[in-house]
C-alpha cells in the first residue's frame, strides 16, 4: 500500500499592537499561552479577578522577525525531511510491494507446481496401491502354491524314500543271485557298490544301518582270492578252435614212399654193366619191401569204432567234442567245478579215442585240458540272506507308515 502524505500548511506569524504601549505583541505567544493558561484560571476566576497581564517584552521587532524567519525556515526543513522520508518510505514500500507481488506470484507458481506434483503423487500412490494389491494377490497365490509344493515335495520325499529302497532291494538281490548262480563275485561287488550309492542319496536313519550291512558284504567278498574267469575261457576257447583240422583215427592213409628208381634212369644209348645191374636189382628189392610193409601197419585202438567211421560220422564226432568244450566253459562261468572237471574229462576221453594221439596237434590240446582240469574255478562265497531280509523289512516298514 503507498502512503498518502498530507501537505503541512504553514501559517505567518501575526502581530498585534497594543494601544497603550504602542509594541507589538506576538499572537502565537498569546494563542499558544491561552490553552495552556486556561486550566489554571479557571480555579482563580472562580476565587478572584484575573491577574495582571504580564509586563511588555523589551524585545525589538527585529528579532522578532528573524525568529519568525528561523520557524519559517525550521518548518520547511520539517517539511523537506517529512517529503523526503515519505518518497523513502514511499520507494521501499514500492520495492516491497513489487518484491511481495513478485514472491506472491512466484508462491503462486510454486503452489500450483506443489499441486501439480501432489496429484501425480496422488495418482502414483493410488498407482502403487494398485500395484500393491496386485502383489499381495500374487503374493497370496505363490504362498499358496509354495506350500502345495512343501506338501507334494514331502510326499515324494516319502514315495521316494520308499521307491530307493525297492532298487536297493533288487540290487543287493541281484548280488545275491550273481553269487548262488554264477559265483560272480565281481559282479556281486558291483551290485553291492550301486546300492550303497542309492541309500547315500537319501538322509534317513534306517539307511545307516542297511550301508553298514552293505560295507560289511564288500568286505567279505574283496577278501575272497580272485579267480581269473576270462583267461580260463579264452583257453577254452583256445582248445576249441580248429577241431576241423585234426586228424581223426578213421581218416588213417598210407604214408607214400619215395621211388627208389626215380632219378636213376639209364642215359640213352648206355650200355648195361655189371654194376649197374646189381644197384638196380637192390633198389628194385628195398622197393617191393617198402610196398611191403605199407601193406601192414600197427596201430593201437582203444574203441574199434573209431576206424569203422564214416565220413559223416566223422562230422559228428567233431561237432560232439565241440559241444563238450562249449558245455565246460558254461561251466566254468556258472563257477560249477564238478561240472566243469567232468567236461573236460569227457572231452579228453573223445580226443584219445577218435584223434591220432600222435599228432601234434592233439597232444598240445591234450596237455591244455589237464592244465585247465587242475585249475580252481570256484571257492567259498558267503550269503547275502541277512542284508537282503534287513532291505526288505525296512522297505516294508516305510511303505506301511506312509499308508
Amino acid at each position: 500500500m503507498i502512503p498518502v502524505i498530507e501537505p503541512i500548511a504553514v501559517s505567518a506569524p501575526e502581530f498585534s499592537t497594543s494601544s497603550a504601549t504602542g509594541s507589538p505583541a506576538p499572537a502565537p505567544a498569546a494563542q499558544a499561552s491561552g490553552p495552556a493558561a486556561a486550566p489554571a484560571s479557571g480555579p482563580a476566576s472562580a476565587s478572584g479577578p484575573p491577574p495582571p497581564p504580564p509586563p511588555a517584552s523589551g524585545r525589538p521587532p527585529a528579532s522578532a522577525g528573524r525568529s519568525g524567519s528561523l520557524l519559517a525556515l525550521l518548518a520547511l526543513l520539517v517539511a523537506l525531511g517529512a517529503a523526503t522520508a515519505a518518497g523513502v518510505l514511499w520507494q521501499r514500500s514500492d520495492t516491497v510491494g513489487r518484491e511481495a507481488a513478485r514472491r506472491l506470484q512466484a508462491g503462486d507458481a510454486r503452489t500450483e507446481q506443489l499441486e501439480t506434483q501432489v496429484r501425480q503423487s496422488q495418482e502414483t500412490v493410488r498407482e502403487l496401491q494398485a500395484r500393491s494389491a496386485v502383489l499381495e494377490s500374487k503374493l497370496t497365490e505363490a504362498l499358496g502354491q509354495q506350500a502345495q509344493l512343501e506338501r507334494m515335495y514331502k510326499d515324494m520325499a516319502v514315495e521316494s524314500v520308499a521307491a530307493v529302497l525297492g532298487d536297493v532291494e533288487s540290487a543287493v538281490g541281484l548280488a545275491s543271485q550273481q553269487l548262488l548262480v554264477s559265483g560272480n563275485v565281481r559282479g556281486a561287488i558291483v551290485a553291492l557298490q550301486d546300492a550303497d550309492d542309492r541309500l547315500q542319496r537319501i538322509n534317513q536313519p534306517e539307511a545307516l544301518g542297511l550301508r553298514r550291512l552293505i560295507a560289511r558284504d564288500i568286505e567279505r567278498l574283496s577278501a575272497l582270492p580272485a579267480v581269473d574267469v576270462a583267461a580260463l575261457a579264452l583257453r577254452l576257447d583256445t582248445v576249441a578252435a580248429g577241431l576241423e583240422d585234426l586228424p581223426l583215427v578213421a581218416g588213417l592213409a598210407p604214408v607214400a614212399s619215395p621211388d627208389p628208381l626215380a632219378g636213376h634212369e639209364a642215359p640213352e644209348g648206355a650200355r648195361f654193366t655189371f654194376e649197374q645191374l646189381a644197384s638196380t636189382g637192390r633198389k628194385g628189392w628195398e622197393a617191393l619191401l617198402a610196398e611191403l610193409s605199407q601193406l601192414f601197419r600197427v596201430n593201437r585202438i582203444d574203441r574199434p569204432d573209431a576206424v569203422l567211421l564214416a565220413p559223416e560220422q566223422q562230422y559228428f564226432v567233431r561237432q560232439n567234442l565241440r559241444l563238450t568244450l562249449l558245455s565246460a566253459r558254461l561251466a566254468l562261468l556258472g563257477r560249477s567245478e564238478p561240472v566243469f572237471r567232468s567236461d573236460l574229462d569227457r572231452a579228453a576221453g573223445w580226443l584219445r579215442d577218435y584223434f591220432q594221439v600222435e599228432d601234434r596237434r592233439v597232444s598240445g590240446k591234450l596237455a591244455m585240458i589237464e592244465q585247465l582240469r587242475t585249475s580252481a574255478i570256484s571257492t567259498e562265497l558267503p550269503s547275502l540272506s541277512d542284508t537282503l531280509a534287513a532291505v526288505r523289512s525296512a522297505r516294508v516298514a516305510r511303505e506301511t507308515s506312509t499308508e
